[in-house]
């Protein structure tokens, strides 16, 4: 049976939820889940207003995984999160997790402690201003304002004569691809993975999700588990493909061999058109220090295409 992930969860409740928060709840915690945190214990609906608490407060974060270990329906992990509050500013802890699994998987009850990394302190932001709209070209803000104002979006505008082919490419690799959808999802969140992009991350869970990748499939991603037992075939071949585009100039004959066994000659050269695209997008979110202000979904890239036709 698999079980959730604290890291999972903290994304999919606080950090960047993507979903409405009793779905969220259900997801990773049991009905009759019980929390405890620095000497105090809270049922599952005292943990509820915690959550929502803890929802108004922030912009974002990110959760990195330092130890985690399963025993049976013994759980402990240890992790670590940046925080960035409403205000601007960010906070940094470690945490110690301890607990057990329901019979479904999900949390019966955990336990944590922490300490924190720092004092809170100014956001660091983007490491580039915000372009001057009296640069930007008319023909070019009209496009723009068919997108939300999103940091990245603004990012990207730093060049005017690219960012409305490259954000149109985006759109052309949900409409113009051979390739499944599914597997698109499953080439860009292990590009993501792999060059440590949260935001692309962020952006691809639901649609992912709405695409077919199970959170088990999306856990393996995470882990960097390609050749996990459970997975088919095909998908670990798709993984492992994206994987060592991402991270090196070629592939091995015996790599590049088995894709062929798995994707028309049109798809291979699609796959590595999507990581190169996804590999460009995280460079500019992690190298510029972008934040996830908020998660999109593809109908974003739907109404773009009704605006400007």
């Amino acid at each position: 049976m698999a079980h959730v992930r604290i890291s999972d969860a903290l994304r999919a409740v606080a950090l960047y939820p993507t979903e409405d928060l009793e779905t969220a709840l259900d997801r990773y915690y049991a009905p009759g889940y019980v929390h405890r945190a620095e000497g105090r214990e809270m049922d599952r609906a005292a943990f509820r207003q915690m959550v929502i608490a803890v929802r108004g407060q922030i912009r974002g974060g990110t959760v990195t995984v330092l130890d985690e270990v399963v025993d049976g329906d013994q759980y402990a992990e240890r992790h670590r999160y940046r925080i960035t509050m409403n205000d601007g500013t960010t906070a940094q802890k470690e945490v110690v997790v301890f607990g057990r699994f329901a019979p479904d998987g999900r949390f019966a009850e955990l336990g944590e402690t922490g300490v924190e990394i720092g004092d809170k302190s100014p956001s660091e932001g983007p490491r580039l201003p915000d372009p001057d709209p009296a640069t930007i070209p008319p023909e070019v803000s009209t496009f723009l304002s068919a997108l939300p104002p999103d940091p990245q979006v603004k990012m990207l505008t730093q060049s005017t004569g690219t960012v409305k082919p490259f954000i149109q490419f985006a759109r052309t690799l949900f409409t113009g691809l051979e390739l499944p959808e599914r597997t698109r999802e499953l080439v860009i969140l292990t590009t993501a993975e792999y060059t440590d992009c949260g935001f692309v991350t962020a952006q691809h869970v639901p649609i992912a999700r709405a695409a077919g990748v199970s959170d088990e499939t999306r856990r393996l991603i995470k882990e960097r588990r390609l050749t996990d037992p459970s997975l088919s075939a095909y998908d670990s071949l798709v993984m492992r493909f994206t994987a060592d585009i991402a991270q090196r100039p070629t592939v091995s004959d015996e790599l590049f061999a088995e894709a062929r066994e798995h994707l028309s000659d049109r798809e291979i050269v699609e796959v590595i058109q999507v990581a190169g695209y996804y590999w460009t997008f995280g460079r500019v979110s992690t190298v510029l220090q972008v934040p996830v202000t908020q998660v999109y979904g593809e109908e974003t890239l739907t109404k773009l295409d009704a605006e400007t036709a």
